[in-house]
């Protein structure tokens, strides 16, 4: 026993004190020319380091094993190496990194158990790393997002907008934080802005169909998840930041946006501070009134890693004060006064050689405060607060099985306090168990899952409508093959199935609602709304060409819908609205194409369309968007890119009977981008005209169409600086 204990001491300390020395150069592949400050960490102990002057790096003290090189570099793919280090010795190891040309995918998080691909995941899900960001930054992130496939913008002037998913929007899709609800009132109604502004964003992923099966309630027709760093991913031996500063010519726009992360030992800090300001949106006959704002977000992580075991901790705070466009222009124009905390736990251990892999916790509070103030004084109050745990366990490979169990539980409390309040008090309770298993079969990938959600909304007395106790339980289901052709080629065919929960307006609402200018009267015996969606997609990757096309088919079950009574509330002179059901079905198509077509020069193609109605008459549902197109050519070299793109939307013909039809038009964009490395810093310019020749036109998804058309001509300049 005695000799027993000696060896295992023995190895253990041979184990902690085996360490050697990882040096390198990251290098442009084509000109040979060094990277500064290029992002290198090593992905399993999650220690990283950045780049000197000379593209050199060290990375000292790393325990014997093997290991994942990650670097990245704005304008250049990413690039992983493996490497084995040993005892004693120093790993001489150089990195080329190739500049980006097309659009080539990242690893995604959002909707699947591990990294993958977007090519090995059957769910459709659009990314946006920090090159599409630094082309399409705007003040509103549906506006930002707006340009990819299946996603448009729900516009209520520049500060707000809700993104639009194959024609689902509100409630129907759920943005989240870094994987957790936002917990704010963005998704309540159409005035209501999402407290997030995209400067801070890191990148974003967006899954196009229910994501209900990860995501729970309120994921039937997408989820967004957007990604920061508040809880630092590696643990870098240098002060490492970035400053990004943006202006635009549309509303006379400045904001700024800086972080930095340090790393001591096994400990990591981040931090991030930024502000907008912004005055009113020019049209092209002049100014559209109420539509400036400004906001200011903040945030403080700090993070503890090791091989087997991550900790962290974060605050992140947004404060926004904004106004809406309305018909009139008297002095008392409604204004919102906003601002969301949010505290973060997250912590995972992983296990070797054990039947589970892995643990997860990840714990949210956010608190949102929402005030709606008209003639310099409250009119509406409005606090949600929203406590969010979520625990994953994933076991090893049992077969060809690759799987993990989940639960996850959710409360939330709406209060609202003010002469204008609509709908009642309420809280919300949720628990959700889900499963989810991946099955290998040569080219053959199974991906499938089962998950029971159970609801219970307990609502306050409020006007005519009785304290309510209602209780949902819903099975939620998602399965998916992905078959491999050959390497370039991929098919997948998936059926989800995703719910919706009724809205507390939906449920409980009785009285004026001016963000919509109507009457609602709320129905306490709605059900969930049941969604089962079939995709189709063919993906197609090789050196010079990407393609991604997906057909859909929808069929929404107690679809709701604010119904136009006819009636006039005397009180307050607005048409009576109230909620109703219907069976709906949408379907419609996304494509995406891009190709080399000569050295440093692409093309790429975008095609989108969806049309819904209901099923029981023949009536299209409102607010669809017609089909779109956006061309473009590009000449990108490592230092300088230069685009063209042409988007053209189509006449929206296909009307619910309260909508009105609205003319197509085309616009034209340009965009300009310099790398500019210059004493060990990497700085990136980006000018963007939107509108380039200020053409006056109307969106079928514009809450204000009726009365204002969209933003005319955009200059924007965003300067980005790495150290």
């Amino acid at each position: 026993m005695r000799w027993s204990i000696l060896v295992f001491i023995f190895a253990f300390y041979s184990t902690l004190f085996s360490q050697g020395t990882i040096k390198g150069k990251v290098v442009d592949k084509s000109t040979g020319e060094p990277l500064p400050s290029a992002d290198v960490h090593l992905v399993e102990i999650k220690r990283g380091t950045i780049t000197k002057t000379d593209g050199t790096f060290v990375i000292q003290n790393v325990p014997t094993g093997n290991y994942t090189i990650e670097v990245s570099y704005v304008g250049y793919k990413k690039s992983r190496k493996k490497v084995e280090v040993k005892d004693g010795l120093t790993l001489d190891v150089e990195i080329e990194l190739e500049q980006t040309v097309l659009s080539l995918p990242d690893v995604v998080v959002t909707g699947t158990m591990y990294e993958r691909s977007p090519f090995e995941i059957h769910q459709p899900i659009a990314v946006l790393d920090e090159d599409k960001l630094g082309l399409r930054l705007s003040e509103n992130l549906a506006k930002t997002l707006s340009y990819e496939p299946g996603i448009n913008l729900e516009y209520n002037g520049s500060a707000v907008g809700r993104p639009v998913i194959r024609g689902l929007s509100g409630t129907r899709i759920l943005i989240l934080d870094n994987g957790s609800r936002i917990g704010d009132a963005s998704d309540l109604t159409p005035d209501h802005a999402v407290s997030f502004d995209p400067a801070s964003v890191e990148r974003v992923e967006i899954i196009r169909g229910p994501a209900s099966l990860f995501y729970g309630v309120n994921a039937l027709g997408g989820a967004i998840n957007v990604i920061s760093n508040d809880i630092p991913r590696a643990v870098h031996d240098k002060l490492r930041g970035s400053l990004r500063l943006t202006g635009e010519s549309v509303n006379s726009g400045l904001a700024g946006v800086g972080f930095f992360d340090y790393g001591f030992k096994n400990f990591a800090l981040r931090g991030e501070f930024g502000y907008r300001q912004n005055n009113n949106v020019k049209i092209p006959s002049g100014e559209l009134e109420n539509t400036n704002s400004k906001n200011l977000n903040s945030s403080f992580g700090v993070a503890y890693h090791t091989k087997s075991f991550s900790s962290g901790f974060a605050f992140r705070n947004y404060t926004g004060y904004y106004g809406i466009p309305t018909r009139s222009d008297h002095e008392d124009m409604p204004r919102f006064k906003i601002r969301r905390d949010k505290y973060e736990f997250k912590t995972d251990l992983k296990f070797e050689d054990k039947i589970i892999q892995g643990t997860e916790l990840h714990l949210n509070q956010t608190n949102y405060d929402h005030r709606e103030i008209e003639g310099g004084e409250t009119a509406t109050h409005i606090k949600i607060k929203t406590t969010n745990a979520d625990i994953k366990l994933k076991h090893s490979r049992i077969g060809k099985f690759d799987g993990m169990l989940g639960a996850n539980f959710l409360y939330q409390s709406y209060s609202t306090i003010g002469e204008e309040k609509f709908f009642a008090d309420a809280n919300l309770y949720l628990a959700s168990l889900v499963l989810y298993e991946e099955i290998g079969l040569g080219n053959l990938t199974l991906q499938t899952g089962l998950r029971f959600d159970y609801a219970r909304v307990r609502s306050k007395e409020f006007e005519s409508i009785q304290a309510q106790d209602k209780k949902f339980g819903v099975f939620s289901s998602s399965a998916g093959v992905v078959y491999k052709f050959s390497d370039p080629v991929s098919v997948s065919l998936s059926f989800a199935r995703g719910f919706r929960v009724p809205s507390l307006q939906e449920l409980f609402a009785y009285g004026p609602h001016l963000g919509t200018q109507s009457f609602e009267i709320g129905n306490p015996d709605l059900k969930p709304e049941t969604s089962n969606e079939l995709d189709l997609s063919l993906k197609l990757l090789t050196e010079r060409s990407t393609a991604d096309i997906s057909l859909f088919l929808n069929y929404v079950n107690d679809f709701i819908y604010p119904f136009n009574t006819g009636e006039i509330d005397t009180g307050s002179n607005l048409p009576i609205y109230a909620y109703r059901t219907a069976n709906a079905i949408l379907r419609g198509f996304e494509a995406k194409f891009e190709t080399q077509l000569f050295k440093n020069l692409n093309a790429s193609l975008l095609l989108d369309y969806v049309e819904g109605k209901r099923r029981d008459v023949n009536e299209y549902l409102p607010f669809i968007p017609p089909f779109r197109s956006i061309a473009s050519v590009e000449y990108r070299t490592s230092k300088f890119n230069f685009g063209v793109e042409v988007k053209a939307v189509s006449s929206q013909n296909k009307i619910a009977p309260t909508e009105t039809h609205t003319p197509g038009y085309v616009i034209f964009n340009l965009h300009l981008g310099l790398r500019l490395p210059m004493k060990g810093l990497a700085q990136e310019i980006n000018l963007n005209v939107e509108n380039l020749t200020n053409r006056r036109y109307y969106d079928h998804l514009s809450r204000i169409k009726d009365f204002a058309p969209m933003p005319g001509r955009n200059i924007s300049v965003i300067y980005h600086i790495f150290f």
